[in-house]
């Protein structure tokens, strides 16, 4: 099995081939995928992305015959058009550089120096992003618990995503178990000693995560795959080591951790540097986690009208509207999850968001739509523990709204919970 040395002087030409065409895919991948929010280095790439933004779809449609206009950049999608013709860029601009680089320096006998610096940087560059993904498990806010909304819609309408997000967000405990792993990875990966053990664990997890993206069409594809190759290379120098101990029986030789660099005060000043970059960023996802926890996390303080409320009564100009199903502008239910949010459920099932803002000191609403703004509706309402009241003006018509409140906790979902001991198979 061909592997690389830190130690060796004398490299094949294929290592070298090989080593020249990584070392480029994982600098330009992290380059233009930096996947972090460090103040400062984000500033810089905001003015980088500005560029990229024009430079990418004229090079799909220069190079790739790609006519449809890229107007969708990464925003919470790490998938999109775009994303995929800069990982295609980063690719053509990786086997151009290989190939320069291998008529220029193809006399030097092997990389020692820049593979140590390679690994170092991918090692962090997952450290940072396992932290990031870890501490917003274990702080639970990537996956909250199942919304009002999603615990009254149909498993039908649901999304393969939002039905993997319903999934984890149910279970505290599950969050905590994959985001301690995910901490756990980027840990064992700051530390030279641990670095192949962490790269083993962020190899297991990171494939999970990868199957479930590509299983529930979860747009994070290109950044889960990317993390396993990058697992992948740092086991690489290993691979005879593990094949020994984990295959053949035989006895694994230790691992050379030396480091390219002998002066004491080069490693005394790198030292710093490491520790100050590994609490910083622990520091920053831990303050991030905490404040996005008070905002909306499960444990963010609910709005004034939190619940779901099922129409009892609705009146337009004091006639009673009956509940048709082919009605388009009777309320049949309204889901207030959010602050001046509230999702509105129509007769014939269709389903609108509203800007919802409350007063709760004067008992007023104010309602209106993001795509209109001007068409705002004001409400007085009065409220108990199991209902709500709306009256006031709708367009041109008077309306009044009767509405009961319906307990989330009768779900089955929410009230079922956790039972060591099943006579039956419970699975309804």
């Amino acid at each position: 099995m061909s592997t690389l040395s830190t130690s060796s002087t004398n490299w094949t030409t294929i290592q070298k081939l090989l080593f020249r065409l990584w070392f480029l895919y994982f600098a330009t991948y992290i380059f233009f995928t930096p996947n972090n929010e460090i103040p400062l280095i984000n500033t810089v790439y905001e003015k980088l992305n500005n560029g990229l933004h024009l430079f990418i779809p004229w090079f799909a449609k220069t190079f790739c015959g790609y006519h449809n206009p890229i107007t969708i950049f990464t925003n919470g999608s790490g998938d999109t058009t775009y994303d995929y013709f800069l990982w295609l860029f980063g690719i053509v601009l990786t086997v151009i550089g290989s190939l320069i680089w291998s008529l220029l320096d193809r006399r030097r006998s092997s990389y020692n120096t820049l593979y140590y610096w390679i690994r170092v940087i991918i090692r962090f560059y997952l450290f940072y992003t396992m932290i990031s993904y870890g501490m917003f498990k274990v702080i639970k806010l990537q996956f909250p618990f199942p919304y009002l909304g999603r615990l009254v819609e149909p498993y039908g309408d649901s999304s393969p995503m939002g039905l993997a997000w319903t999934y984890m967000g149910y279970s505290t405990t599950y969050n905590y178990f994959t985001g301690i792993a995910e901490l756990l990875a980027g840990v064992l990966l700051v530390f030279r000693r641990t670095s192949t053990f962490g790269a083993m664990v962020c190899l297991g997890v990171m494939t999970n995560v990868f199957l479930i993206n590509l299983s529930y069409d979860v747009p994070v594809k290109l950044l889960s795959f990317n993390t396993c190759i990058m697992c992948l290379f740092l086991l690489w120098k290993d691979a005879v080591r593990l094949k020994h101990f984990f295959i053949s029986n035989k006895t694994a030789a230790p691992s050379n951790l030396a480091a390219p660099y002998t002066n004491k005060n080069w490693h005394y000043g790198l030292l710093v540097l490491k520790w100050v970059f590994v609490v910083f960023i622990l520091w920053i996802n831990i303050a991030d986690a905490l404040d996005a926890q008070k905002q909306y996390g499960d444990m963010a303080p609910k709005p004034p009208l939190y619940g779901i409320y099922y129409t009892d009564l609705f009146m337009r100009n004091n006639d009673t509207v009956p509940p048709l199903d082919t009605d388009t502008t009777r309320w049949k239910r309204i889901i207030i999850q959010r602050a001046d949010y509230a999702s509105v459920q129509l007769n014939n099932d269709s389903s609108r968001g509203y800007n919802f803002k409350v007063d709760s000191v004067n008992k007023k609403i104010i309602v209106y739509p993001n795509w209109d703004t001007l068409k705002k509706a004001q409400f007085t309402y009065t409220k108990d523990s199991f209902s709500l009241s709306m009256s006031g003006k709708m367009k041109n018509d008077s309306v009044y709204i009767r509405l009961k409140r319906f307990d989330e906790n009768r779900f089955r979902l929410v009230n079922r919970g956790f039972h060591w001991v099943n006579e039956y198979p419970y699975n309804r």
